[in-house]
């Protein structure tokens, strides 16, 4: 490989050749290399691209692009082995004296870093230049298009040079330590977590890792010095870091407990200081004659996830319920919160379409893209709910900073959380807790608190759309046919779960003729480390039954799974109850008592191995006839469902 590779470098001439030289290294991994660096020519080789790099582009006064790093290929393996060049260390002098300096624009300051960083790793000092690499970018503003190339050739090159999480924190950490960070300009600080959230998080390596947790005692630090701050730029500033937190930290959750410990170090601490600056806010609200009271809901974003299917469909329930018609208008109120994602303009049609009127606060305040301030959109929103006379405002947000604010200095005269996972979420001025996650009860407690049962019955066209059958079977086709397919759909960190992977690997000896789909993102590395522990000698042969899938299409990959055994001790959700309502089996261990004789939940980790066991050995015949069984049943119960949470809706709001 290396011969070829140096071959191939010598016939290059010209910056060009150079170039097209770098970018076919993107083809290989940093593994190619290690295996190779023995090679009694690999030494020559390197030299050789340092010598083509600098006489081709560096003499000549000329710089390359984000890709030129991807040498550390060729140099990360000779680490410490390469003689400096006095010439490189000239201009890596250069950069480092003239980085970030007064007067420089970001693409300067890019070509700096760039430069900085290459000769480093042409100098044999290639670990400390990814370290360089990493904390100087993460201060530059990215927004500009030339940070977007930066951008993805982090998220395309990283994995193949071998950058791994470890790496990555120790050089994330130096520079959120608030010796450092407190000493930034806004937007360079703005921009460390900017960086983290919109790049380094999408790296494939890094997406996800549970490691990120480790960041989460140096996030809280700064979120509480900013918040104790009395400067107005500083509570913005924490206010994002706030949603910053909630969402590196929720994505790595996976219980309850988690949840509990942000609502107590981030929402009741934050809300403190929130009330505090309310204060000092009008608090008089525009008070006018109206036909209808107004129920205001405040969203994150509108796109058409599993909370915004929900949601939509018991609107479009309620809102034919003539009683409801006649008293209650409904609105939503949009944070816009772009850092997610961009709102789904379908998604704003089919609200639209049920005659409810939306006021999208990003309009104003997105054109700052992701440095948008979250506190100025807090206070437009506040303003703009007051004015229309709001009288009930139902979040169903829990750990934002924009949504903490408006809930804890009382912007409606009713306030409601909807829950829709998160149960020990608490701040001030919480009036009522409803969620749908409930069964059939109007009264339901979870992990000690007391919710409003609001059944939901999905709409059809969100859990069963028309799926053409050549598409199906085009799908099935990328697994083999004389195999049934156990699965589930949603994050990862849900299987992550040892007795569950015990069971699946139970199930799959038991029944032979059955593979394993995992579909969704998420923590690979660890549910690979648990299926390695569980199956030891197995492990070569059973992983090749076990197919991550990443990210599926549900409304096609519903059809292929054959058998839902739902995770546990974190479910499934609206993932599953989509799965069923294709008229498909699965298995629940339920969290609360069910009568034994129901086929299809269990009480115990045992009960359930042994159901699931059953319902696999079943015939087609009397599979079928139980999910005719179960499919009668859910129609039955789902009229119920569908009045009991109108009825239930309504009494809240007497």
């Amino acid at each position: 490989m290396i011969k070829n590779l140096n071959e191939t470098l010598q016939k290059c001439q010209y910056k060009t050749d150079l170039e097209h030289f770098l970018q076919s290294l993107l083809n290989y991994k940093i593994e190619d290399f290690e295996n190779q660096k023995k090679d009694e020519v690999y030494l020559d080789f390197a030299l050789s691209l340092r010598e083509k790099i600098f006489s081709l582009v560096l003499e000549k006064g000329d710089v390359g692009e984000s890709f030129y790093l991807i040498s550390y290929l060729v140099f990360a393996p000779l680490e410490g082995k390469i003689i400096s060049s006095s010439n490189l260390e000239n201009f890596l002098q250069t950069s480092q004296n003239y980085f970030l300096q007064e007067g420089l624009g970001e693409i300067e300051n890019l070509m700096l870093l760039e430069l900085g960083v290459l000769c480093l790793i042409l100098n044999g000092r290639s670990r400390e230049g990814i370290k360089r690499y990493i904390q100087g970018i993460s201060h530059l503003e990215m927004h500009l298009s030339i940070m977007g190339r930066a951008s993805e050739f982090i998220r395309q090159a990283f994995p193949k040079m071998g950058i791994t999480m470890e790496m990555f924190l120790e050089s994330i950490s130096e520079i959120l330590e608030p010796a450092h960070y407190m000493t930034l300009p806004k937007i360079r600080a703005r921009s460390i977590l900017n960086w983290q959230l919109h790049c380094f998080w999408n790296v494939s390596s890094f997406f996800n890792h549970r490691s990120w947790l480790l960041l989460y005692p140096l996030w809280r630090q700064l979120f509480y010095i900013f918040l104790e701050s009395s400067q107005m730029e500083d509570l913005d500033h924490a206010m994002y870091m706030q949603f910053f937190i909630y969402h590196m930290c929720g994505n790595s959750y996976s219980s309850q407990i988690q949840w509990r410990e942000f609502a107590q170090e981030i929402d009741q601490v934050a809300c403190k200081y929130y009330e505090a600056f309310g204060k000092g806010l009008n608090t008089e609200r525009l008070s006018f004659p109206k036909e209808k009271k107004i129920i205001a809901i405040l969203r994150d974003r509108i796109v058409e996830n599993s909370p915004f299917k929900v949601e939509y469909s018991f609107l479009a329930q309620i809102l034919k319920n003539e009683e409801f018609q006649k008293h209650y208008e409904i609105r939503i109120y949009l944070m816009s919160l772009l850092e997610k994602s961009e709102n789904s303009q379908d998604a704003i049609e089919k609200y639209k379409k049920l005659g409810i009127k939306i006021f999208d606060v990003g309009e104003k305040c997105n054109i700052k893209g992701f440095y948008n301030s979250h506190l100025q959109k807090a206070l437009l929103l506040r303003e703009k709910i007051q004015q229309d006379g709001v009288d009930i405002l139902i979040s169903p947000n829990n750990g934002y900073g924009i949504s903490d604010f408006l809930l804890s200095i009382r912007t409606a005269p009713l306030q409601i959380f909807w829950s829709h996972g998160n149960f020990v979420y608490d701040v001030p001025n919480l009036d009522i807790k409803i969620t749908h996650i409930c069964g059939q009860s109007s009264r339901v407690v979870h992990e000690g608190v007391e919710f409003v049962g609001i059944p939901v019955v999905m709409q059809e066209e969100f859990y069963n759309p028309f799926i053409p059958k050549e598409v199906i079977d085009q799908y099935r086709a990328r697994y083999p046919q004389d195999k049934r397919i156990l699965g589930t759909i949603g994050r990862l960190t849900k299987i992550d779960s040892l007795p569950y992977l015990q069971i699946i690997v139970e199930l799959m000896r038991e029944f032979p003729d059955t593979i394993y789909l995992a579909c969704g993102s998420g923590n690979f590395d660890e549910i690979e480390a648990k299926l390695k522990d569980i199956l030891k000698e197995e492990y070569a042969e059973f992983r090749q039954r076990f197919y991550f899938c990443g990210y599926v299409d549900s409304a096609i990959y519903g059809h292929l799974i054959d058998f839902w055994p739902d995770s546990f001790p974190m479910e499934q959700g609206e993932s599953r109850i989509e799965y069923v309502a294709k008229s498909k089996l699965s298995l629940v261990l339920a969290k609360t008592k069910v009568p034994s004789e129901w086929k299809n939940m269990a009480n115990t980790i045992e009960e359930y191995r042994q159901k699931a066991s059953y319902l696999l050995g079943l015939s087609k015949k009397e599979k079928q006839s139980l999910i005719d069984e179960i499919m009668g049943g859910l129609e039955r119960y789902n009229h119920r469902k569908e009045q009991m949470g109108i009825e239930n809706f309504m009494e809240i709001l007497i």
